[in-house]
């Protein structure tokens, strides 16, 4: 074996071993606990909650409106929610969702205008959904001048 296989194979077995240290740290870190339970300790006081497999399905229907108006001429407005807010403005950011606590939902005809839409954007769904996440996350304005709760992070 010559002397550059020799420190090859040194360097190697100096990763092998930093690398398997770096996992067990982490794996220490991670208390090997519930990831839900961790989730909602580090973002349920910013009313970020974990979505269910069937909410993550549907998403990728919400984000469908081309803002054509249509489902506007369909489902008469109730004061200032039109059927065309829901998935263009309303459901953007679920953090944020509880502003919309006050909206009367059930004012406005979703089927009728999921109906017209040329997209095909469930706007009946859409509005059950911003129902049980204001159920879910609370409906109460968050605290005033209250700090983003952020992970820390460790640096070596």
């Amino acid at each position: 074996m010559s002397r550059l296989d020799r420190r090859r194979a040194a360097a190697l077995g100096r990763l092998a071993t930093t690398y398997a240290r770096h996992l067990a740290r982490r794996a220490l870190r991670r208390g090997g606990g519930d990831g839900l339970a961790r989730f909602d300790a580090l973002y349920g006081a910013d009313r970020i909650i974990p979505l269910t497999a069937a909410e993550r399905d549907q998403l990728p229907g919400h984000g469908g409106c081309i803002g054509c108006g249509l489902c506007g001429f369909a489902a008469p407005r109730s004061g200032y929610l039109r059927p065309e807010r829901l998935p263009s403005q309303l459901t953007r950011s679920l953090a944020d969702l509880w502003t919309s606590r006050d909206l009367p939902l059930d004012g406005v005809d979703w089927p009728a205008g999921a109906a017209v839409c040329p997209t095909g954007v469930p706007l009946d769904r859409i509005a059950g959904f911003v129902t049980v996440h204001l159920e879910r996350a609370g409906s109460v304005a968050p605290p005033p001048g209250r700090a983003p709760v952020l992970p820390t992070a460790r640096h070596r």
